[in-house]
């Protein structure tokens, strides 16, 4: 995962420059589907060119601990060992190197802290007893428990917070635990051990989206207060550092001119193909389905083609490859189990 993510709806194909006429890229087609219950709120993270999805809710509030891959290669959906802690929704998942990490959320009843490790070059045997007869039933993937995401004081956990990766270090940040967060926290998997780093600098927040682009992690979005929160900063593993970008708010007085207002959102996705970030899908208002593609060398948002499933929050999505995938999510009362495959470089087809 790791990835950072962002939404949006109702925006035509314009670029969030004004006075942008050029053509519109990216090409939506729907793929296989998930292949657990339709749900949302679920997690997802990509090790090694394939992508893992599992946890989340459905419209009957079953929380949900199975696992599965996607291999973009043959857009097949293999099940794999069920994530072991308590079933739940709205947690955060990163990988770092060959392993991905789920943990946080909630539970239907408590904020949750535990972390767990995903290796999916191991097999897990489950042995079951019935009568006389003993059978053992082998799974693709093992976890293993790691060290909890620090609490604060008072609190058991969080939700909604957003996650991702740098070089050899994974983060966990912001979210909900009595309060809307704004701290972070970087997990060293030599070592397993959290540790806070460089203050966050933006507005506290849940819900939030990021990405990752040449080792430089990317934070936006989200919702505080009932508001949707327009900074945007990179966080520079290197010098450990984060830098504020373009706010997404309207800058009527800019001489660029860029309308960042329709960037802002919360409960969107994002991922990263080649040297861009995009965010997708999420809520401003409204359901939306618009997608933009950020340029960190320009410090700019384009609009693309819109998604064309249905409009909803809490999807999933990652990038693999030239390719970006988003799918589930819910919208009112629907869940969805639909997934489609963005191709960013070819106008829609």
């Amino acid at each position: 995962m790791l990835a950072l993510l962002l939404v949006l709806g109702g925006l035509g194909l314009s670029s969030c420059h004004k006075d942008d006429t050029t053509t519109v890229y990216g090409n939506w087609q729907k793929g296989n589907s998930f292949p657990g219950t339709a749900r949302s709120n679920a997690v997802s993270f990509v090790v090694n060119g394939i992508a893992y999805v599992g946890t989340g809710i459905d419209a009957n509030s079953v929380k949900y601990s199975d696992f599965y891959s996607f291999n973009p290669a043959t857009g097949s959906w293999l099940r794999l060992t069920p994530f072991p802690g308590v079933a739940r929704y709205n947690a955060t998942a990163f990988s770092v190197g060959s392993f991905g990490y789920v943990g946080t959320g909630y539970d239907g009843t408590n904020y949750l802290k535990d972390m767990w490790k995903f290796d999916p070059s191991q097999n897990t045997a489950t042995t079951t007893t019935v009568g006389t007869t003993v059978t053992t039933t082998t799974t693709a993937g093992k976890w293993t428990q790691i060290a909890d995401l620090p609490a604060n004081p008072g609190t058991t956990g969080r939700y909604g917070a957003v996650a991702g990766s740098a070089g050899n270090f994974g983060y966990v940040g912001c979210g909900f635990d009595g309060n809307n967060e704004k701290d972070f926290y970087k997990y060293d998997p030599s070592k397993d051990s959290w540790s806070t780093f460089a203050g966050f600098p933006g507005d506290k927040r849940t819900n939030a989206v990021s990405f990752t682009i040449n080792n430089v992690m990317y934070v936006g979005t989200g919702i505080n207060n009932g508001q949707y929160v327009t900074d945007f900063y990179a966080y520079d593993p290197a010098k450990d550092a984060w830098t504020a970008k373009n706010q997404l708010a309207n800058i009527s007085n800019s001489t660029a001119s860029y309308d960042y207002s329709k960037v802002a959102r919360s409960q969107a996705v994002a991922f990263t193909v080649g040297n861009f970030g995009y965010v997708v899908t999420g809520n401003n208002g409204a359901v939306a389905t618009s997608c933009y593609q950020y340029d960190p060398a320009q410090d700019i948002w384009t609009a693309m083609n819109p998604f064309l499933g249905a409009g909803r929050n809490s999807a999933v999505g990652f990038g693999i490859g030239n390719f970006g995938y988003v799918g589930t999510g819910y919208s009112g009362s629907t869940r969805f189990d639909d997934f489609w495959t963005f191709d960013p470089n070819v106008t829609q087809q």
